[in-house]
C-alpha cells in the first residue's frame, strides 16, 4: 500500500509546523523523507532550495536534526557527553568547537551534570532530551521531530516542550498527536492522512469539525472546555484556544 500520495507542500525558514493525524496516516514516512531517510518513489524533495540527490545527499544531511520517536533508535554511546558530540565529532570539526558545541547543547536541553551518565540508565525523558542535545550539537538549522512527547509523562512532557520552546531560530516540523503541544509550539498545522486535509492556522481548523472528525483528533482541553461552556451560555465569537484567551472571555463575561 501506498503511504502517501500526492503530498505537496513547503515549509520557510523559521517556521514552525505541527503535522498531524490518525495512526497510519504516513506522518512518520513523511518525515523520513524530509529527512533523507527515505526517498520518495516519486517526486522530488528540495532542502534549502537544492534538490536531495545522490549526490548532495551528504551535504542537505547536515541541514537537518532529526529526532526519532523512540530515543533508543538514536542515543547508543557509552556516556551522555559522548552521544552528544558524536556528531559534531563526524563532522569533523576542531576540538575546541566540539567541546563548545558539545556543553552549549547539553546545557540547552537541560541535561547539565548527566555527562557521564550512562544513557541507558536514564529514564525515557532524560533520553530525548540527549537526543536533542545531539541534534542541537549539530546546529542543524532544520529540525523534524517525530512524536517528541510521545510516553512521557506530564513532567517530561513539561521538560520537553520547555527545550523546543526557545528554538525560534530553527525551522521545526513536529509529528505528534498531540494537538495540545502542537498547540502550544507551532503556529501552523497539516492534517494528513495519506495525503493533505488540511493545511492553515490552528484558529481555521477548529473550525473544520469535518477534518477533525475525518483525522480522528480531539481538541485540547481548554478548547473542548470553552466550547461546552459557550454552548450552555449562549456565548458567540471565536472559540478561545489558549488559557489566556479563555480567562480574557471569562473576564469579560463578568463584566457583562
Amino acid at each position: 500500500m501506498q503511504a502517501l500520495h500526492d503530498v505537496t507542500l513547503s515549509v520557510s525558514s523559521g517556521e514552525r509546523v505541527a503535522l498531524v493525524g490518525p495512526n497510519g496516516a504516513g506522518k512518520s514516512t513523511l518525515l523520513h523523507i524530509m529527512s533523507s531517510l527515505y526517498s520518495p518513489t516519486s517526486g522530488t524533495v528540495r532542502i534549502d532550495g537544492e534538490e536531495v540527490t545522490k549526490r548532495t545527499l551528504e551535504k542537505t544531511r547536515f541541514k537537518v536534526g532529526f529526532l526519532f520517536q523512540d530515543p533508543d533508535d538514536q542515543v547508543f554511546m557509552p556516556r551522555v557527553v559522548d552521544d552528544v558530540s558524536f556528531g559534531p565529532v563526524n563532522m569533523k570539526l576542531a576540538p575546541e568547537e566540539i567541546a563548545l558545541r558539545t556543553r552549549e547543547a547539553i546545557e540547552a536541553a537541560g541535561i547539565a551534570g548527566y555527562e557521564d551518565r550512562a544513557p541507558h540508565h536514564l529514564s525515557f525523558g532524560e533520553k530525548k532530551r540527549v537526543a536533542i542535545a545531539g541534534i542541537l550539537a549539530m546546529r542543524s538549522p532544520i529540525l523534524l521531530l517525530d512524536e517528541p512527547t510521545a510516553n512521557l509523562d506530564p513532567q517530561g512532557r513539561r521538560d520537553l516542550v520547555n527545550v523546543l520552546m526557545p528554538l525560534r531560530n530553527k525551522t521545526m516540523v513536529i509529528a505528534t498527536h498531540d494537538l495540545s503541544v502542537a498547540l502550544e509550539l507551532t503556529d501552523r498545522v497539516i492534517v494528513l492522512k495519506r495525503t493533505v486535509l488540511y493545511d492553515g492556522t490552528f484558529r481555521g481548523l477548529v473550525e473544520r469539525p469535518d477534518i477533525l472528525t475525518e483525522a480522528r483528533l480531539e481538541l485540547p482541553s481548554v478548547p473542548r472546555l470553552m466550547e461546552r461552556w459557550m454552548e450552555r451560555t449562549g456565548r458567540t465569537g471565536p472559540l478561545p484556544l489558549t488559557i489566556d484567551e479563555a480567562l480574557t472571555m471569562l473576564e469579560e463575561s463578568r463584566v457583562r
